[in-house]
């Protein structure tokens, strides 16, 4: 695949590695759609797949300035998109499995017992999965939902951009509607 532009960046040694906003930018326009088609295929669900590429790009920003120099991005973001589908599998694969174990142990006759334990086993997976995220996307998540600032609020706090804080955000909250989708199945078929 030929692209008209190529990512420049400053120093001829990194030809690949992702500098600037501006490269990134780029980076996410010749390729974000090829990524798309490719965790579509893997997945067969719009929605995931979109949050599949949001995961891969905030990986890469994140990484950026420790990318290893990357000649075929296609390669690279192909690779990135297994790997994302597999992990998103293995997850949902634990999920049903706790959520089997839940369903067989409960008892149908004490419906107040068991939305107590089902909550509290809620709240302590989402805590778990909030750990899981990177350092500053999980500051960025709490700061948000646990103390109810605003981006604006936010991007002051951690001296952060507001775009730097939105994206923290999406790929948080993306990260974790992913993988308690399955739990919350569970809770709606239970009520």
């Amino acid at each position: 695949m030929t692209h008209s532009h190529q990512i420049v960046t400053n120093r001829p040694d990194t030809f690949a590695k992702i500098i600037s906003e501006q490269d990134f930018e780029l980076l996410y326009i010749q390729h974000a759609p090829f990524l798309l088609r490719v965790c579509n295929s893997l997945c067969k669900d719009e929605m995931l797949a979109a949050d599949m590429v949001q995961e891969v790009f905030c990986a890469i920003w994140d990484r950026r300035l420790t990318l290893p120099v990357i000649s075929s991005w296609e390669n690279y973001l192909f690779r990135c998109a297994k790997y994302q589908y597999y992990n998103h599998q293995r997850s949902l694969s634990r999920f049903r499995s706790v959520q089997s174990e839940i369903l067989n142990d409960s008892d149908p006759s004490d419906d107040s017992t068991r939305l107590h334990i089902e909550y509290v086993d809620l709240n302590h997976n989402i805590n778990e999965l909030v750990k899981q995220l990177p350092v500053q996307c999980r500051k960025v998540y709490r700061l948000s939902r646990g103390q109810g600032l605003n981006s604006a609020e936010i991007s002051r706090e951690l001296s952060l951009s507001e775009k730097t804080v939105k994206n923290h955000l999406t790929r948080a909250l993306g990260f974790l509607r992913r993988h308690i989708e399955a739990i919350l199945a569970l809770f709606l078929m239970a009520a």
